[in-house]
């Protein structure tokens, strides 16, 4: 016979009916679906800050680039200022231009010596800056890479990284 095999015991049914009633109650409560729109709200929430990353990561290179043709341009400055500075010089010690006397001159050679004093203080600036965003960048790369090892594997852009042209 079939019921020869199969086998029974005798349980108490309250523990049986509290345990029927907590299932009913999980499913009729709306757990799963607050559990799956937080879950939603996490996904998006992760997109957002990758985003907010990817354009940190974006507008610190553009800055990068930016500031790294600073030095250059100071250098070339400089560079020109000196000349002029020597052609001034020059034309001071040159008859034709002796009847200008050095006291009219002084007031000239003061400011263009301010403006290249000027100019070395922005370089120097300039070069505090980019050691800056050095920093900013390892502390985004350093935070970049404890949130992806947090945080299941996402498909991520790959970005070339920055030319250094640093002095």
């Amino acid at each position: 016979m079939a019921f020869e095999d199969d086998e029974y015991e005798i349980i108490p049914t309250s523990p049986v009916r509290r345990i029927e009633k907590r299932l009913e109650k999980l499913e009729q409560s709306s757990y799963p679906g607050e559990v799956r729109k937080l879950t939603e709200q996490v996904v998006e929430l992760i997109k957002s800050n990758q985003k907010i990353i990817d354009d940190s990561i974006k507008a610190n290179n553009d800055l990068r680039a930016e500031l790294s043709k600073i030095p250059e341009k100071i250098d070339s400055l400089i560079e020109r200022m000196d000349n002029f500075m020597k052609l001034l010089e020059e034309s001071a010690t040159e008859e034709a231009v002796s009847d200008v006397s050095k006291e009219t001159m002084a007031p000239l050679v003061e400011k263009l010596s301010e403006l290249v004093e000027q100019n070395k203080k922005s370089y120097e600036a300039t070069q505090a800056s980019l050691a800056t965003l050095d920093m900013i960048e390892k502390r985004l790369k350093r935070l970049f890479m404890q949130q992806s090892a947090t945080q299941p594997p996402q498909p991520q852009r790959q970005m070339a990284p920055p030319a250094r042209q640093y002095r």
